[in-house]
């Protein structure tokens, strides 16, 4: 290696050290939440139908164990959680994953493109379900 690679590699570490590395909290509660109006739309679609709603009982026990063992282990856990910046710094600085760095808005889009999609196509899929019961 040359003098000058030798120096740039050093300084893209530098440059790539300063860049943000911890997810924002906030990140992971939007998903929750996008995770639980998912639920709602099943709880509200199959609320009449007693054999559905168990099904229903039984996602929302799985998710509650889904979600709530996560949450208590993050509850022992010592290191930096990067609340120092607002959501809003976040989002629009870059943030580094395994293959390169993103913004954080990609990474949020990331997070939450899954849990949108199927709320809004289950939301789609209830209204259909509910007008089809109503007029039978």
């Amino acid at each position: 290696m040359t003098a000058q690679a030798i120096r740039h590699s050093e300084a893209e570490q530098t440059t790539t050290s300063e860049i943000e590395a911890v997810m924002h909290p906030h990140i992971y509660r939007i998903a929750l939440v996008c995770w639980l109006c998912f639920l709602a739309v099943f709880w509200v679609t199959f609320w009449s139908s007693s054999n559905a709603l168990f099904q229903v009982v039984i996602g929302t026990a799985y998710a509650v164990i889904f979600f709530g063992v996560p949450w208590q282990m993050s509850r022992i856990f010592t290191g930096r959680r990067g609340d120092e910046k607002s959501i809003w710094q976040f989002l629009s600085e870059p943030f580094r994953i395994r293959t390169g760095t993103m913004r954080g808005y990609e990474a949020l889009l990331q997070v939450i493109m899954v849990p949108v999609l199927l709320t809004l196509g289950g939301s789609v899929i209830g209204i259909v379900i509910r007008s089809a019961r109503a007029s039978m």
